[in-house]
């Protein structure tokens, strides 16, 4: 094995590995000085090195202080969040490097042994996921260093269990992604299953986290109690405290058990075959792109059908997009993770009844602008056409239809999670049917009025030529959005707060006719805002 040779692979797949908006500011620095040429690699080396050990410095101060004595549940709680942290970095470049990437066809001519090029790339995923991994052996050490009865034992029980539990993680999600990777149903629908992978990765740790959140005054009462979740993490815990108890034992044996059973099955079902699964979904995965490429304008289906087809496509192709959509989903409600136990816990929403629509109203109109920004689908749905834009207008059919069709694509796919979770959250809360309605109906149409202006945005600001995602999202000013965006989140919290005095002030009918009639009025403006933003796209195409 060649370290020389694997080092040029890392090199190579950290690119793949690392977040496109890094990779964006490094091509912005060399384009300012062409002559200076700029080492991505080792920029994005250091930088993953530079955050972990920060992560490391601030978990490790934390764990010095803390009280383990006390609250046991504490090291289990802080090491799944990091675990989780690592899981959800590591799953999107896992799954970048391994599979979307498509370079080991390219490698074939070359003299590379397949273990240097699944080495490599393990490497290249193993570094975003340092930030989470980097803090948990802090944690350990604090632990055994207080609380061991010995360090001679001790010391090696700790590192037992890091690699326990570091070996056992990787594998689980290496064999099964790789199971999954066999399936004809993932060779033929590769482009989705990556992009509900990359859900997947977005989701747990906000699901994880939430769950948490919300068991965390529970935690602070019976510092005893372990939650079924925390279980595994809190037996090293008593390995480390008790090792000589029936829990520590019997734990320790499970966990023996558990990376065992991973490593024999790795080793007979998994890395026998991991390259050669690796390559023919790569290499599978490039012929159906070219061949849709190749069909997308030429078929001969219904013209509703021919546009959701070629759309859709546009939107699976690559991690990108649906990362996109999962940070504007998931960013309002990770602000509030703690917010929501509480309200939760104060039993006020179940009583918000059509007397209190007005201030629901403005509740749905925040949460619209925070779902629908600067990075939602619309604000790049039509530059994600590229040079097929203005292919698509000298053909021969209905453009501006066209043009309405992908408006609502967009819309509906935008809208798909953010309702999904808004309802769950409603219902989470207790809101009573009629005002979860009522809160839906007011986001949707926000929502619309939001998506024809950043839908016009894009036609304005269209880009044809872009390199990434990144690019496209970076031709506003972030400064200025983000500032403008903080401004109205707190008008309309103002206006939430404010609105509730004001029906308590006045009579019930009154009440519920300001917050039916707001509705009405934000219904008149998305249909007023459609049609004039699309008029105006189609004004401007005739001018041009």
């Amino acid at each position: 094995m060649r370290l020389k040779v694997i080092k040029k692979l890392v090199d190579i797949n950290i690119l793949y590995s690392s977040k496109e908006a890094n990779l964006a500011n490094l091509r912005k620095k060399q384009a300012k000085n062409p002559d200076k040429k700029v080492n991505v690699s080792a920029r994005v080396l250091s930088s993953y090195i530079f955050f972990s050990l920060l992560m490391l410095i601030f978990f490790s101060i934390i764990a010095i202080h803390f009280p383990f004595e006390e609250m046991p549940i504490y090291f289990s709680f802080m090491v799944a969040i990091l675990l989780v942290v690592a899981f959800s970095t590591s799953f999107t470049a896992f799954y970048n490097v391994f599979y979307e990437s498509k370079d080991l066809a390219s490698y074939r001519p070359y003299a590379f042994k397949e273990s240097e090029i699944i080495i490599a790339k393990g490497l290249s995923v193993l570094l975003p996921a340092l930030t989470g991994i980097l803090p948990i052996p802090a944690y350990f050490l604090a632990l055994y260093i207080r609380l061991a009865p010995s360090l001679w034992l001790g010391l090696p029980l700790m590192l037992l269990s890091l690699a326990l539990l570091f070996v056992s993680v990787t594998l689980v999600m290496v064999v099964a992604v790789h199971f999954l990777a066999q399936t004809t149903v993932f060779r033929k629908y590769q482009s989705i299953f990556s992009n509900v992978m990359i859900g997947i990765g977005v989701l747990i740790p906000l699901i994880y986290v939430f769950f948490l959140q919300s068991t965390s005054g529970r935690i602070v009462d019976k510092v005893r109690d372990i939650p079924f979740l925390l279980y595994p993490l809190h037996l090293f815990y008593k390995i480390a405290v008790e090792p000589f108890s029936t829990e520590a034992i019997l734990g320790l044996l499970a966990w023996i058990g558990l990376t065992l059973f991973l490593l024999y099955l790795s080793k007979k079902k998994v890395f026998p075959r991991f390259y050669d699964v690796i390559l023919l979904n790569s290499e599978e995965k490039v012929k159906k792109e070219r061949r849709s490429k190749e069909g997308i304008l030429t078929t001969k289906k219904g013209f509703l059908r021919m546009v959701l087809r070629y759309n859709l496509s546009l939107l699976g192709q690559g991690t990108s997009v649906i990362t996109v959509l999962f940070t504007s989903t998931f960013l309002p409600y990770l602000m509030m993770i703690g917010l929501i136990s509480k309200i939760r816990d104060s039993q006020i929403v179940p009583d918000i009844h059509p007397l209190y629509w007005l201030p629901l109203f403005f509740v749905g109109v925040h949460i619209a602008v925070l779902n629908n920004n600067i990075t939602s689908l619309p604000s790049i749905g039509l530059s994600l056409e590229r040079e097929n834009f203005h292919f698509l207008k000298s053909l021969p059919f209905d453009f501006a239809r066209y043009l309405k069709i992908k408006f609502w694509i967009l819309v509906v796919v935008q809208s798909f999670l953010p309702i999904l979770i808004l309802l769950g959250i409603s219902l989470y809360l207790g809101l009573p049917i009629l005002s979860m309605i009522y809160l839906l109906v007011a986001w949707f149409l926000a929502s619309v009025i939001l998506s024809c202006h950043y839908y016009f945005k894009d036609f304005k600001n269209l880009s044809t030529n872009w390199g990434s995602i990144t690019e496209l999202l970076n031709r506003s000013n972030g400064i200025v959005a983000t500032v403008l965006l903080v401004i109205y989140s707190v008008i309309l919290v103002a206006l939430v707060i404010g609105s509730i005095f004001l029906v308590q002030s006045l009579a019930p009918v009154l009440a519920i006719s300001l917050g039916v009639g707001a509705l009405i009025l934000l219904l008149g403006l998305a249909i007023f805002g459609y049609h004039y933003y699309l008029s105006r796209i189609l004004a401007e195409i005739e001018k041009r």
